[in-house]
């Protein structure tokens, strides 16, 4: 049952957590760069406020950036259908061109436009001194993903692992990280596979 979520939840990526005190839109490295829109704009000028650095200045983003910063925050959800061989067949020529595109230039930026939310800390307050010094901080960026992470016992890593092996009929990135396994970057972690197995022990 938790594999057929896993595989119906693909490539859903998660959302940012609700706040009261602020607005948090998903945004790209792209986005925040150079794009126009309101939701770009004002956390560049939140961002660059808390540095005391000038704004970046928007521009008008290319017809391949704005479909790698879409196909990041707005990924196709479909649960492919290789229960039928003209579904098979599909899926595989979606996944064929998926494969030759992450080997293009473009497919480089594709990879390393990690959507992300700015968590600001702090708490709402009408204290202007207190939301001065809180906001010296500056936000945490926040990574968003499609993973799916699973915490289990050491001693069940490998019937977890022979269980996606057989049962999961989509190939699925899987990194299993074991109590003294390093820990990939960040980016890499919300990029590069669609399950993580941490072993208790680590947590």
């Amino acid at each position: 049952m938790i594999i057929g979520l896993i595989l119906a939840t693909l490539r859903q990526i998660s959302a940012p957590e609700e706040s009261i005190i602020d607005d948090r839109p998903v945004l790209t490295p792209l986005s925040l760069r150079h794009f126009p829109s309101p939701e770009s704009s004002a956390a560049r000028r939140r961002l660059s406020r808390d540095r005391h650095e000038k704004p970046s200045p928007f521009r008008v983003p290319s017809l391949v950036e704005l479909l790698i910063h879409r196909s990041r925050t707005t990924p196709n959800i479909n649960v492919p259908d290789t229960s039928t061989p003209h579904g098979l067949q599909k899926s595989t020529r979606t996944q064929t061109i998926e494969d030759d595109v992450e080997m293009l230039p473009p497919g480089q930026f594709l990879k390393y436009n990690v959507p992300f939310y700015h968590h600001y800390t702090g708490d709402p307050t009408n204290n202007e001194r207190v939301r001065r010094a809180v906001n010296k901080l500056g936000p945490r960026v926040m990574y968003l993903t499609s993973a799916t992470l699973i915490v289990v016992p050491p001693n069940l890593l490998g019937q977890w692992d022979r269980e996606i092996t057989k049962h999961a009929e989509y190939p699925l990135r899987v990194l299993i990280l074991r109590s003294k396994s390093p820990l990939p970057a960040l980016k890499s972690l919300a990029s590069d596979y669609d399950v993580c197995f941490m072993t208790s022990r680590v947590v």
